[in-house]
C-alpha cells in the first residue's frame, strides 16, 4: 500500500515502484536513488518545493550561517510581538570584505567617513548633500529602522549591519530536504518521478544495450508529458478563480 502523508508519497515509494514496472532486481537501488534525488532537485526547485523558516544565531562579526539545504532565500527578517517577521532592507553597500573573520567590523569601518548616529530614531546620518548631513538608509514607515544585510553566496554567509541589535534573525528561503531526512514528492508528481527514472536510467546505457535511440527520445517524451499533466493537477485552475479574474479584467479594462 502507498506510502501517503497529507497529499505528499515517498521518493523511496517512487523509485520501489520503478524496480517493479522495470522488472529489474533489487541491487539498482541506490543507483535508482540517486537518479531520483536528481529528478526530486530538478522538479521541486521548478514546482512544489515550498518556503521553509529558519531561526539562526548571529555571530559576534555580525554574520549568520545560511544552512546548506537553502537553494534560493526570500526573506531576512526579526521577529514581532505579532508572531510576523519583519524583514530588513537589502543593502548593497555593506563590505564583505574579511566576513569570514571575527574582527570584520574593525577591518572594514572608516572612520574619515565621519557617521552622525541618533540612537533613538536608529538612523544613520552620514550622507553630505552639499549643505547638510542626511539619512542615507531610510525609514522604513510603521516602525523603527531595525537593519539591514547583503547575502555573501560564495561564503554562504547572511551579513548585516554593525548596529543591528538581535541575537537571532529568520532566514525564509526554498530548501531542499536535509541529508538523512525523508524524501516526499507531491503524488500528482509521482508518475512524473517514475518516468523520469525510466528516462534516466536508460539515457547513459552504451550504443551494445538494446535501448534504440529512438526509445530513449520516446522515453524522454514520456517523462515530459507526465511532468506536465503533474503540474496541470498539482496546480489547477478553478472556475471560481476563473469567474475572479474575469471580473477583474473587467474593471481594469473599463479604467483604461
Amino acid at each position: 500500500m502507498a506510502i501517503q502523508k497529507q497529499g505528499w508519497s515517498l521518493l523511496d515509494e517512487c523509485v520501489n515502484l520503478y524496480i517493479d514496472r522495470s522488472e529489474q532486481s533489487n541491487h539498482k537501488y541506490f543507483k535508482l536513488w540517486n537518479i531520483a534525488c536528481s529528478g526530486c532537485e530538478q522538479m521541486g526547485i521548478n514546482f512544489f518545493y515550498q518556503i521553509q523558516t529558519f531561526k539562526l544565531p548571529v555571530n559576534s562579526n555580525f554574520t549568520v550561517n545560511i544552512p546548506d539545504n537553502c537553494i534560493m532565500w526570500a526573506k531576512v527578517g526579526v521577529g514581532n510581538s505579532c508572531s510576523e517577521i519583519i524583514p530588513l532592507n537589502y543593502n548593497n553597500k555593506i563590505n564583505l570584505f574579511a566576513d569570514l573573520q571575527t574582527n570584520t567590523i574593525a577591518q572594514t569601518q572608516d572612520n574619515s567617513l565621519f557617521n552622525f548616529y541618533f540612537a533613538n530614531s536608529g538612523i544613520f546620518y552620514n550622507y553630505w548633500n552639499g549643505e547638510t548631513f542626511e539619512n542615507l538608509y531610510g525609514l522604513p514607515s510603521g516602525g523603527p529602522f531595525v537593519g539591514s544585510f547583503k547575502i555573501d553566496t560564495a561564503n554562504g554567509l547572511i551579513v548585516l549591519n554593525d548596529f543591528f541589535q538581535y541575537p537571532y534573525c529568520y532566514l525564509e528561503c526554498i530548501a531542499s530536504p536535509a541529508e538523512g531526512t525523508e524524501i516526499r514528492v507531491p503524488i500528482q508528481f509521482k508518475e512524473a518521478m517514475i518516468a523520469f527514472l525510466g528516462w534516466q536510467d536508460n539515457y547513459y546505457k552504451g550504443s551494445t544495450s538494446h535501448m534504440q535511440r529512438g526509445d530513449k527520445e520516446s522515453l524522454k517524451h514520456n517523462f515530459y508529458n507526465e511532468r506536465r499533466l503533474a503540474r496541470a493537477a498539482y496546480k489547477p485552475l478553478y472556475l471560481e478563480e476563473a469567474y475572479e479574474w474575469n471580473l477583474r479584467n473587467q474593471r481594469l479594462t473599463v479604467k483604461a
